[in-house]
């Protein structure tokens, strides 16, 4: 074989080369295709369980609507159910003479709980004219029993008392025209009787039940505002220790070596003197920490109303449109809740004064209702004035925190004109 010549494999070689390729080509093929397979059905399976987990949550999420929806409106399911009852009541039950005035028995009480006495009245007088044409049916009395039932809770005493009582006698009297005295009137006495007590029972439990929901509102208050006094308690007490281990320390560690300096050391007049003023300072330094631990100790946690009628003579003084006396109706608010109004005043003062100008009115308010109290700032530039439009800022986004901890709600925006709008309000605690 000559040199540089290529040399040549045997023919049998070759075609075990060509088969095992071959062989490796279809493995590989296979391979593929069976990845790409076991990739589809794994894919399938959890698209499969993504469907399913979405389904179930979307299921769970209807069903969680559902409940809050009658939860909410529980009231109309009771009443659709009670008018379905008593249409069929008198359309299979053979009873209706008049379906005029069956129709007017039936379909006031959807308003029952609006206009009680109203209602009352419309299916008094219809189930007394149905009853002196000849209803065969005691059953009858079912749409008036019912508007009694929910007049007896009513607060007025003229529809508690009086239009109860006569629509009861009217109906009773209406059933005479037919049947003897035991038929017509004893029954309806007794079923008319019946739910009045029933509703009047239910009022009472309404009443306990607000009682105790406005109970527990005012101890769930206390409670926060005896932690946050507990959590302002402990802070004050931590920085005290703080500034006492530190720099408590370190002053009286300077005035004893200032003082070891200058009864050992031989000074001159001159250096004595300053070695005097520097004691001087330190023992003033010294005292001054003292006070300032001793005022983080106390328990005053309440903002003085002298400190927030200060702050707002000098916005005053600087062009702020506001009366002279601070507005009454606050005395009902424990001192925490006192403390945050005062600092919301004063922001609100603050920042009318800084967005708007000299010149600038804040009307502030203090209204009391069932409760409630509402503190409400309104400021106006007034016609022509300048200045960018006011925003909520940090103090606002912090007093709102502040507001929401004592159980009440703050809110904030631009007010009609061109001014700004700060709205608190905060339950009473002798509310309950």
């Amino acid at each position: 074989m000559m040199a540089g010549s290529k040399a040549k494999l045997p023919t049998y070689r070759c075609g075990a080369v060509r088969r095992a390729r071959v062989r490796r080509h279809i493995g590989a093929v296979r391979w593929a295709r069976v990845r790409r397979h076991i990739g589809a059905v794994r894919w399938a399976r959890v698209r499969r369980h993504i469907g399913a987990v979405r389904r179930a949550r979307v299921r769970r999420q209807y069903a969680m609507d559902a409940v809050r929806w009658v939860r909410v409106r529980w009231q109309y399911v009771v009443d659709a159910a009670l008018g379905v009852s008593l249409a069929g009541l008198f359309v299979f039950g053979g009873m209706t003479v008049s379906p005029l005035l069956a129709v007017a028995q039936t379909l006031p009480l959807a308003w029952r709980r609006r206009a009680p006495g109203a209602v009352l009245g419309v299916v008094g007088l219809a189930t007394a004219a149905h009853m002196s044409m000849g209803m065969s049916r005691t059953a009858g009395y079912m749409p008036v029993l019912l508007a009694i039932y929910t007049a007896a809770a009513s607060r007025s005493a003229v529809v508690r008392w009086g239009l109860c009582g006569l629509t009861a006698v009217v109906v009773a009297a209406a059933g005479t025209l037919h049947r003897d005295l035991v038929e017509g009137v004893l029954p309806a006495v007794a079923a008319s009787a019946v739910a009045w007590l029933a509703g009047a029972e239910r009022s009472r439990h309404l009443r306990e039940r607000t009682a105790l929901v406005a109970e527990s509102t005012r101890l769930r208050l206390e409670q926060r505002i005896a932690d946050a006094e507990l959590a302002a308690a402990a802070d004050r007490e931590r920085l005290a220790r703080r500034l006492h281990d530190t720099l408590a320390h370190t002053v009286t560690v300077m005035l004893i070596q200032t003082e070891a300096l200058r009864s050992t050391a031989r000074l001159e007049p001159v250096d004595v003197d300053r070695v005097d003023r520097v004691l001087g300072a330190g023992r003033d330094a010294l005292a001054e920490v003292r006070g300032a631990i001793a005022e983080l100790d106390s328990r005053e946690t309440s903002a003085s109303a002298d400190d927030l009628a200060e702050r707002l003579d000098q916005l005053r003084a600087a062009g702020l449109d506001l009366s002279a006396a601070l507005p009454e109706g606050l005395a009902g608010l424990p001192a925490p809740v006192l403390a945050v109004v005062h600092r919301l005043i004063g922001e609100a003062a603050t920042n009318a004064l800084r967005h708007g100008g000299p010149g600038t009115r804040l009307d502030l308010r203090v209204e009391q209702d069932t409760g409630r109290v509402t503190v409400s700032m309104v400021s106006d530039r007034g016609r022509g004035a300048g200045g960018a439009r006011a925003g909520a800022g940090y103090g606002l986004r912090s007093l709102a925190r502040d507001v929401e901890t004592f159980g009440g709600t703050l809110v904030y925006g631009p007010s009609e004109g061109r001014g700004w709008s700060v709205v608190a309000t905060f339950p009473l605690l002798g509310s309950a």
